[in-house]
């Protein structure tokens, strides 16, 4: 009988952690739960909201051109962005003005190397090929630039069936031509068409998810009427010092550090952009060196979080449908239901302790020391729990 109630004794030892040295706090005790703001500082996860995040556009990409690496502009900038841990989407124009006036501008489908070809050499194969290499590096994602970036083409006066013609075959030729589904879409002159979005939003779901870069003067003579509400999410306005440009709001890095406090502040994603066209050019030697040191200086003076633009979306989606909840001391409640997306998080410790995070059914997700992203499904809820030791 002895033997039996030490036998019995070890067993609840091992099974409460006393044996081992180490426990759990219960997650059952919620008598003086409470929930609390998930960016607040008692808050698991409130670096994830206050950390910045940014993003980074490379506009005007021509497939003709001489734009794929070693391009020290598209390139050269993106390996640096790259080194830091961040993403860049290339915005990809479909065909010059120049070339597709040879067939009245017909909007259509194209064969570009077959037609384009035999006009100018840098649609062949080869040239194409080097492109798609560079679209392929895991940082480098493809925005659709609309059809031809030709001046005369004002896409804020379109109606609603010549913005669809012009997303459609746009889209459709970046994709039969290249295999490649842009999921962003810039217009050079859409920021104030309500027309564009509502065609974006058909094309999304008829197709493929297509979201908006930018759209601005959201109540420009009423072009948004729901509300001053674009029909499709879209990630917001930019900073560009346009290094280089004639249009360039910075003409020294001084002033580019300036644009991009003025810009960041209140700001919990920061939508980076980037001209790089000339910068391989000797002649513009200055102005890559101020982009390099830009970037650096960006990323060495900020705790910034890199995102892609479909994380972008996401996270503007799901801003406020995350869900915290303090149980006691030793555990939280992380609510992802009411999330549509899943999530890379930033977890912090609440103290110096290792804390461990589960999902609802008990299945372990890691350990938790100091900060750390863990990735949690939309539906689903955590537990993150104190582990103590003897």
């Amino acid at each position: 009988m002895k033997k039996l109630t030490i036998l019995l004794m070890i067993i609840i030892l091992i099974n409460t952690g006393l044996l081992s040295g180490c426990t759990n706090t219960t997650k059952t005790n919620t008598i003086n739960a409470k929930s609390i703001q998930p960016d607040s500082l008692e808050s698991p996860i409130c670096k994830y909201f206050t950390t910045k995040k940014i993003t980074w556009s490379f506009d005007d990409y021509y497939m003709e051109e001489n734009y794929y690496p070693p391009h020290k502009g598209y390139g050269g900038l993106s390996e640096q962005i790259h080194s830091y841990g961040g993403y860049v989407n290339i915005l990809v124009i479909f065909a010059t003005p120049w070339i597709l006036e040879r067939f009245g501008n017909e909007i259509r489908n194209y064969s570009a190397v077959k037609e384009f070809g035999p006009i100018y050499s840098g649609f062949s194969q080869t040239n194409i090929n080097k492109s798609l290499k560079f679209f392929n590096n895991s940082y480098i994602f493809m925005t659709c630039h609309e059809w031809n970036h030709s001046l005369s083409e004002n896409l804020n006066n379109v109606n609603l069936t010549q913005a669809h013609k012009l997303i459609y075959f746009s889209l459709w030729n970046l994709y039969n031509n290249y295999h490649i589904k842009p999921h962003f879409w810039l217009g050079r002159s859409s920021w104030g068409n309500y027309n564009i979005t509502l065609a974006l939003k058909s094309f999304s779901e008829t197709y493929w998810p297509v979201y908006g870069e930018f759209f601005s003067d959201l109540n420009n003579n009423g072009r948004f009427p729901d509300g001053n509400t674009p029909a499709v999410e879209y990630i917001g306005s930019s900073c560009d010092p346009g290094f280089g440009w004639d249009w360039a709001e910075c003409k020294t890095l001084p002033e580019a550090q300036k644009l991009y406090g003025d810009y960041t502040q209140n700001r919990e994603v920061i939508f980076m952009r980037c001209h790089p066209a000339l910068l391989n050019d000797t002649s513009h030697q200055n102005d890559l060196k101020m982009w390099q040191e830009y970037i650096d200086w960006i990323y060495q003076k900020h705790e910034l979080i890199n995102i892609n633009h479909t994380q972008a979306i996401e996270y503007k989606v799901d801003r406020n449908n995350f869900k915290v909840q303090k149980n006691n001391e030793g555990n939280y409640t992380i609510d992802l239901t009411l999330c549509q997306f899943n999530h890379n998080v930033l977890f912090s410790s609440p103290d110096n302790n290792e804390w461990e995070l589960q999902v609802k059914n008990g299945d372990d997700i890691g350990v938790l020391q100091g900060d750390m992203f863990f990735s949690l499904e939309k539906g689903y809820t955590y537990y993150l729990t104190s582990i103590t030791y003897s």
